[in-house]
């Protein structure tokens, strides 16, 4: 009996180990293969999704542009690893940072930038990641 029980726990534990020994063969058609290499051209190459960013600041009139220019210089200084996002929208020049794909992410830097930047807000944008 003891004898019995031994041979089907080998018989049991090759069974278990041939199984993972098989291979998968995949047969895709080449009218299949064309429409994800379609899928893939146009639609692989999208690397932005709708998130949010802090607005830092909306600046205009007599040397925005510099004042823009020296805020962002600022702003990347003091935060290295947040992109920073310089626009023209007329008649603003607006500073954005961050790629937050939800809005707690963004509403605790945001609390980290206020003391700094008390007009600054969260909006809603594309973002790239």
């Amino acid at each position: 009996m003891h004898l019995l029980r031994k041979f089907i726990g080998v018989l049991l534990l090759c069974m278990t180990t041939s199984l993972y020994a098989q291979s998968v063969r995949y047969d895709v058609e080449p009218a299949i293969r064309k429409v994800q290499e379609d899928y893939i051209s146009r639609w692989g190459k999208i690397r932005s999704v709708d998130g949010y960013r802090i607005q830092v600041m909306a600046i205009s009139g007599a040397n925005a542009r510099t004042r823009m220019e020296g805020a962002k210089a600022s702003i990347k200084a003091e935060y290295p690893a947040l992109p920073v996002y310089a626009t023209y929208q007329e008649p603003y020049f607006r500073i954005r940072v961050g790629d937050f794909t939800n809005r707690i992410d963004a509403y605790r830097m945001l609390l980290r930038i206020l003391p700094q930047y008390p007009s600054a807000y969260i909006i809603a944008d594309q973002i790239e990641y």
